[in-house]
């Protein structure tokens, strides 16, 4: 058995399209990306081209040769599981290819019969773009988990003042009602302001639900300033926990702009966590945040640091995915922004603070009235 391409296998005139007959080896190589066929021993009795570039051989390097020299090798002992198992087996290797490296392969093996020998047949999935998918969603998804963490962090700071003035105005109501020196209208007074503290604290937590949440997909007419002023409450016991000083500029007019007001503070929280996070090292840590009208159909947003810059070696490809100057860092933030940015008809970009440091800005449309 030489090949198991027609004509040449003796699988060929079972397999083979005929007239009125579908190709099944046609059929195949569409579904997977290549056929092994093994003997009893593990020595390969025939593999197609396909299979055999997967792994970096021709053909001829292949044939003859025992299994194990296309398997990593703490998959070989799969290859006595594939012989032992039942008649039809899907299993997961680590592949080897001819340099060295190792990759991810999916084989679906079948023992059939042929001329009186027992052969297993073995067709090859190379699973590397899919691991590589499911370790970017993962990724992603423990970015999101991080930018949670800080804006719980956010939240409790947050939510400290208007509990604390709650307090407050009940407790002097109170003490005030018992010593019966108080009008009606002064409690009523008392009353309204700890209802307004009330509201504000479920507005912080619906942000946050919302956050959590991603967010709904539609977009809306929302004030810019307003939506940047409420992430930045969300990173401001971030801010203070490094000793950074921030100073927020919102000042643009008009600043209305048709977003998803969730997506664009992910964008917000995560230019200013990067921007804390560049100041760790640095004896001057101060952040701006602000916004001016850009010609008269653009409003930018501007997240400015002192901390030391962008290093040389990245600054060209800052926003591609899992590029990071953080020795733990995912190196998805800024691709996440980007994408969300884009989304919105917008444009991101970095450039060096005059004063030292870097500025991320960020531009959209206008509402157009």
């Amino acid at each position: 058995m030489r090949s198991l391409s027609p004509p040449e296998s003796p699988l060929a005139p079972n397999l083979a399209g005929g007239e009125g007959r579908p190709d099944l080896p046609a059929m195949m190589n569409a579904a997977f990306d290549g056929i092994i066929a093994l003997d009893e021993r593990g020595a390969v009795r025939s593999i197609s081209a396909e299979a055999a570039s997967l792994f970096g051989y021709a053909p001829g390097d292949v044939i003859g040769r025992d299994f194990s020299m296309l398997t990593a090798e703490a998959s070989q002992r799969r290859r006595d599981d594939l012989r032992r198992g039942p008649p039809s087996i899907r299993r997961r290797i680590d592949g080897l290819r001819e340099d060295g490296s190792v990759f991810p392969v999916e084989l679906v093996v079948s023992e059939v019969a042929c001329d009186g020998e027992r052969l297993f047949i073995a067709l090859v999935r190379d699973l590397s773009s899919r691991r590589s998918f499911e370790q970017g969603v993962q990724e992603l998804q423990a970015n999101r988990l991080e930018l949670i963490e800080n804006m719980a962090a956010g939240l409790a700071h947050e939510l400290k003042q208007p509990l604390t003035a709650i307090g407050a105005y009940l407790n002097f109501a109170r003490r005030r009602l018992n010593e019966k020196v108080l009008s009606i209208e002064k409690v009523e007074e008392m009353l309204d302001n700890a209802d307004a503290q009330v509201f504000r604290v479920a507005e912080i937590m619906d942000n946050l639900r919302q956050f959590i949440a991603r967010g709904e997909t539609s977009k809306a007419p929302q004030s810019l300033n307003a939506v940047i002023r409420t992430a930045c409450e969300f990173t401001d016991a971030l801010a203070k926990e490094h000793h950074v000083k921030t100073a927020i500029d919102l000042e643009a007019s008009p600043d209305t702009v048709v977003i998803n007001k969730v997506q664009i503070q992910q964008v917000v929280v995560n230019l200013k966590r990067n921007a804390v996070e560049a100041m760790q090292d640095s004896e001057r840590r101060e952040m701006r945040v602000s916004t001016r009208l850009v010609g008269g159909n653009l409003i930018r947003a501007d997240v400015a640091d002192t901390g030391p810059g962008l290093p040389e070696e990245i600054k060209d490809r800052l926003f591609e995915q899992f590029t990071t100057t953080k020795p733990h860092g995912l190196g998805v933030g800024l691709s996440i922004s980007r994408s969300i940015v884009e989304a919105h008809n917008g444009k991101i970009w970095a450039e060096p603070n005059p004063g030292g440091g870097t500025i991320f800005s960020f531009v959209l449309p206008l509402e157009h009235r």
